[in-house]
């Protein structure tokens, strides 16, 4: 890897390998995809999201991501910030085993972090020793977990791991996944009380002669006594490390509580609590942490669930309490509402949506900026993505046409007052319930604004790449600025999807796709969709033109292409109706969850 001297290899993954590592900066942790991940196009793109996801969260007791690149053979490679001080491991082998005070404080700290994880949506599943970090020296160091997320990458399908490779040791499997259920929010209510269980004791609680038995003793085994001196801890232990995960903790949060009350406990005992100072934390002060059953609530909007989640924010249907109207409201994530550049791009998307009044982009009716609290008040759309409808079925010529061509309108109402939106796909497309159906545009949370010639902002730094690659022009893949013609080329490339159920580009891994781009022009689409209706020479050009890798061969504004769509589709004959028998199924591999 170059630039970085490895140390040791930390821990093997499903999708990475983990390496300790020495940079410029001191000691770091390197995360590297397997090389077999960049030959399933859907699982690296889904990979390069959680990746790019993996990159904006941030909290103390995790160790972020510093950044991400893209080696000469495909594979990513995730650095975290340095490293300080030794893992708990190291820690445990030098020093024996902590006192009860110093086990709850770090407990305390890993049950936050991990709560975040699932606040997130994320799971951690390998909680142990190996990968805690400790920052600084002393009784009481900063606590750091690292975020196995990459490593076991768990997704709507798991990737193929050979059986001499061993993702989570056998110490530290909670039960149900000794009987091969995925890991889950409880599994790691039993991952940190085995690994409270180690801290204290010097073992884990579970370990047999071979991982076959370890395995066994999970499943039937009772929880054992710790020593007499720390039998205080036998209610917890009992409680985490339950076989049937309901009997556990409720959540990290109760497990929390739980050590927070046994420090009192125990100061009561030894002295003075580096936690808590005599008094229990409120639950509801601590960051990314709620209390349970609590009602959510955003000024005069009451949260009613979560619609959907990513690296900056999470998208939340809610109600007006008094009004009784419903809404969608974007809410920063609370640990970034402290990173003035992070709060400055949120905001920056709530104001370039508000100035665009376009029937094809999704409407900013308020946009709340207060300390702790940054979030945008949106309409509620009811529909699906352009993703999730190509799914189902192969899309018609003349459908396909015409929904891109509102969003191409959309793109020439943004690029009119200067805002590049620069992550053109699917899935930020929007096809609502309405009859005819309207296409919006969602999501300009990478995109760039200008005003005349000066931006309003430069968040992001040349040779940064933002977006999603599959879709991206190759001036973006390379990191170079970018105008309105990336926002062109990367429709073209949808609707060359929507027509053809392939990628312009040839290539068995995505890497091969994306890399293809920056060294010649994209294939024909071809006279014929994948349906077989006949593809209008005029479209075909269009696609073409729209898809050249020389940015100034393309199309000069998304006013023309939507002129020229428009022209097309008036040309166009009778919609085309299938036959009720016709179901190329096993066939629809492009946009199809396998």
């Amino acid at each position: 890897m170059q630039g970085l001297d490895v140390e040791e290899k930390l821990a093997d993954g499903s999708a990475v390998e983990v390496f300790l590592a020495r940079s410029s900066s001191g000691r770091v942790l390197v995360q590297v995809s397997r090389p077999e991940l960049v030959n399933d196009i859907e699982l690296y793109g889904r990979f390069m999201d959680m990746t790019r996801r993996s990159k904006q969260l941030k909290h103390p007791g995790l160790l972020s991501v510093e950044h991400v690149h893209c080696s000469s053979d495909g594979r990513f490679v995730v650095v975290s910030e340095p490293v300080t001080g030794k893992t708990a491991a190291a820690f445990l082998q030098e020093r024996g085993a902590l006192s009860s005070d110093v086990a709850i404080s770090w407990g305390v700290a890993l049950s936050e972090a991990i709560q975040f994880l699932h606040d997130h949506g994320l799971v951690h599943g390998c909680l142990a020793p190996h990968h805690v970090f400790l920052d600084g020296e002393g009784d009481v160091p900063t606590v750091r977990l690292l975020d196995t997320a990459l490593m076991l990458f768990r997704d709507v399908r798991s990737l193929p791991v050979p059986p001499t490779r061993v993702l989570v040791p056998a110490p530290y499997l909670a039960p149900e996944r000794v009987a091969g259920h995925r890991a889950s929010p409880a599994s790691d209510i039993y991952g940190l009380g085995v690994m409270l269980f180690e801290l204290l004791t010097g073992a884990p609680p579970f370990a047999g002669e071979t991982s076959g038995i370890t395995r066994q003793m999970h499943v039937v085994s009772p929880v054992p006594r710790v020593p007499a001196h720390l039998a205080v801890w036998d209610d917890i232990f009992d409680r985490a490390l339950a076989k049937d995960p309901a009997d556990r903790f409720e959540s990290m949060v109760a497990f929390r509580q739980a050590l927070v009350e046994l420090e009192l406990r125990v100061t009561r005992v030894e002295g003075s609590s580096p936690i808590v100072a005599g008094t229990l934390i409120p639950m509801e002060t601590q960051a990314g942490i709620k209390p349970v059953n609590a009602v959510e609530q955003l000024g005069s909007w009451v949260i009613e669930r979560t619609i959907g989640e990513g690296g900056m924010g999470r998208v939340v249907e809610a109600r007006h309490s008094t009004l009784n109207r419903k809404v969608a409201i974007k809410i920063l994530h609370p640990q970034l509402t402290s990173r003035p550049d992070q709060v400055v791009r949120f905001v920056q998307e709530g104001q370039a949506i508000s100035q665009l009044d376009h029937p094809n982009i999704v409407k900013v009716f308020d946009l709340i900026n207060e300390p702790g609290k940054v979030a945008f008040v949106m309409e509620l759309l009811e529909g699906q993505s352009l993703k999730i409808l190509a799914r189902e079925r192969p899309m018609e010529l003349q459908r396909a046409v015409r929904l891109t061509t509102q969003a191409a309108q959309a793109l020439t109402a943004a690029h009119r007052i200067g805002v590049v939106h620069r992550d053109i796909k699917p899935d930020n497309l929007f096809v609502t319930n309405d009859s005819p159906e309207l296409l919006k545009v969602l999501d300009f949370g990478v995109a760039r604004v200008r005003q005349g010639q000066n931006e309003l902002s430069r968040l992001t730094q040349v040779g940064q790449v933002v977006g999603t690659p599959l879709w991206m022009a190759p001036e973006q893949v390379l990191g170079r600025d970018v105008d309105e013609r990336a926002d062109l080329y990367a429709l073209a490339t949808v609707l060359y999807t929507l027509l053809a159920r392939r990628f312009p580009f040839e290539g068995g891994a995505m890497t091969e796709v994306v890399m293809s781009r920056l060294s010649g022009e994209a294939r024909p689409i071809g006279e014929h969709t994948f349906l077989g209706e006949p593809i209008p020479k005029k479209l075909q050009q269009l696609i073409a033109v729209c898809l050249a890798r020389d940015v100034s061969k393309r199309m000069s504004s998304a006013q023309a292409m939507a002129d020229a769509l428009l022209s097309i589709t008036a040309s166009l004959g009778q919609p085309y109706e299938p036959e009720a028998d016709e179901n190329p199924s096993g066939r629809w591999s492009l946009f199809r969850r396998k």
